[in-house]
């Protein structure tokens, strides 16, 4: 079973994510999901982009932490050896976040489950994000693992919630059932029961409406902060970087993560 899939339905382009059986994202899944999103963006006959999970319950749980320690290592022997470091948010990986910001097209998260960490920050760079009903949590949880969100969270979390909001919910870790982020402004909308229906009714809108008027309303409303998304993104993206080369406790953080059997408590 691939990992990404991407089907074009009625004017509709929709990516699924699978991995199971956690439902972490991983770069190979990057990998698969960059043409696809290339794709979609430059065919003429898709009006918007809709991201979903295909596992029951699971949206994108995170980002795999085994990939950040092992992200480490590597980081750690290039400084050691005095190599030439691409600077993180730059890289191939870290740019699918800004690709699925820049689409031209709007871009829909259709939460059907656990949307943490890369997840929550993937849902973050859509333009809506509806949320099925149900048991699961949203929000960006890294600071529980040692760690500060590496792909535009601070940064597009305090955008959309303010920086107070922001603020608290990345240093305490905080996640939020639906409802509570439905009722925080972190989710638009709150879906009874097929979040990827109610997708597809709202992307419906979109397919009679100019592409170049959507285009120019999302970088309007994009570029009218004084700082840019990137800016704040390129310092995010170093802290990163900086954590997990360097800082011990946050390895011994994501390490016991993985051996506690991925699980985090609700803050």
């Amino acid at each position: 079973m691939s990992l990404v899939t991407s089907e074009k339905d009625n004017g509709m382009g929709i990516i699924t994510f699978n991995n199971p059986p956690k439902g972490f994202l991983t770069s190979e899944m990057i990998a698969e999901t960059i043409p696809m999103i290339e794709d979609l963006d430059n065919d003429d006959s898709i009006k918007t982009i809709i991201f979903t999970g295909g596992m029951p319950g699971v949206f994108i749980k995170h980002f795999s932490v085994e990939e950040i320690l092992a992200m480490s290592e590597v980081a750690k022997e290039r400084r050691k050896k005095g190599l030439y470091e691409t600077r993180h948010t730059r890289t191939p990986l870290r740019m699918f976040w800004e690709n699925i910001d820049n689409m031209k097209k709007p871009t829909i998260a259709a939460i059907n489950g656990y949307c943490g960490g890369g997840g929550c920050e993937l849902a973050l760079a859509c333009d809506i994000r509806i949320a099925e009903k149900g048991d699961y949590t949203i929000g960006q949880m890294e600071i529980l693992v040692g760690i500060i969100p590496g792909a535009g969270g601070t940064t597009r979390l305090a955008r959309l919630v303010g920086p107070g909001k922001a603020l608290e919910w990345v240093l305490r870790g905080r996640t939020f059932y639906p409802e509570e982020a439905k009722e925080e402004g972190l989710v638009h909308h709150i879906v009874q029961k097929n979040v990827l229906d109610e997708a597809k009714k709202i992307a419906s809108e979109f397919l009679d409406k100019p592409p170049l008027a959507l285009q120019s309303i999302k970088q309007v409303i994009k570029n009218s902060w004084n700082k840019s998304t990137q800016e704040s993104v390129d310092e995010e993206g170093d802290l990163f970087a900086n954590l997990i080369t360097n800082d011990d406790q946050a390895i011994e953080m994501m390490e016991e993560y993985i051996k506690d059997g991925h699980n985090f408590d609700k803050f």
